[in-house]
């Protein structure tokens, strides 16, 4: 369950998330999938080495956020602005309180998450210098489907039998991940569905950018990579060889080592763009 919830715009309220070192001037922001709630981390023992500071949003309907209300649009743009709005607040306060500046930060983004961290960099530019989306499909989207409950690994494309499962705790975690997403029914699950009929304008994200995919992954194919290389200007890609589902489990260190700076060069940034 998120560890707390903020207010946006409107009122609606959003459950967030965090784990790793909260005392961390590197902070990044994780963006589930679809469906996915509650917060997920691919792989705490990693984060935690990293020294990093990653936060989870829930987005519309999902785990603790309240969904939609009338009149509200749904789009991985408006989600995106919330993020933004809840990291500028935090940082104001942190500022205010202890003269601690953070400074840019990285998004990772799985499946559907890479729209809204992709929003996010493209929207924030003064916010975001490093972006890596997972195994995220490139338009033109399937229709939408009907969720039902309970959410299973296959509609991640996750096979129980795949060897990455084996992992630590990692089958726990995505079944959490999917517990909470199924908290309020398909509601979250459907509002991603209908956020899918507007993507977000992503040719203007000139955050540095990893797009990983696996090789083996049964919803999503090579050529998404592709059209994404094609449309960022600062992206490349990262194919994970023989990967299927779960690259963002396989490849979290690398993943991290791009968006997370190490930590001491993070902090030395940080100081040395406080003293003004």
């Amino acid at each position: 369950m998120a560890n707390r919830l903020l207010e946006v715009a409107g009122g609606r309220k959003v459950g967030v998330t965090g784990f790793g070192d909260p005392r961390s001037l590197r902070l990044v922001v994780f963006c589930h999938p679809t469906p996915g709630g509650g917060g997920f981390d691919p792989d705490p023992i990693v984060t935690a080495a990293r020294g990093v500071h990653l936060l989870s949003f829930d987005r519309p309907g999902y785990g603790a956020s309240e969904p939609l209300g009338e009149g509200d649009h749904p789009s991985f743009d408006e989600r995106a602005d919330e993020i933004a709005a809840f990291i500028t607040d935090s940082e104001q306060s942190a500022r205010s309180i202890a003269h601690t500046r953070f400074g840019l930060i990285g998004v990772v983004g799985w499946q559907t998450g890479g729209l809204t961290a992709l929003a996010l960099a493209a929207r924030h530019p003064d916010l975001v210098d490093r972006v890596a989306i997972v195994d995220t499909p490139a338009p033109p989207y399937a229709p939408p489907m009907l969720g039902s409950l309970p959410f299973t690994l296959d509609y991640l494309g996750i096979d129980p039998a795949d060897p990455a499962l084996r992992r630590p705790g990692l089958r726990n975690r995505l079944d959490r991940m999917l517990d909470e997403a199924g908290l309020q029914g398909s509601t979250g699950f459907d509002t991603d569905q209908a956020s899918l009929s507007e993507p977000a304008g992503l040719k203007t994200a000139q955050a540095s950018t990893k797009l990983i995919y696996g090789d083996d992954h049964p919803l999503i194919s090579p050529a998404d990579a592709l059209w994404f290389e094609s449309h960022l200007p600062n992206a490349n890609i990262v194919r994970v060889q023989n990967g299927r589902s779960l690259s963002i489990a396989t490849q979290w260190e690398r993943i991290l080592e791009h968006v997370a700076p190490h930590p001491t060069d993070a902090e030395t940034r940080a100081k040395d763009e406080s003293v003004e």
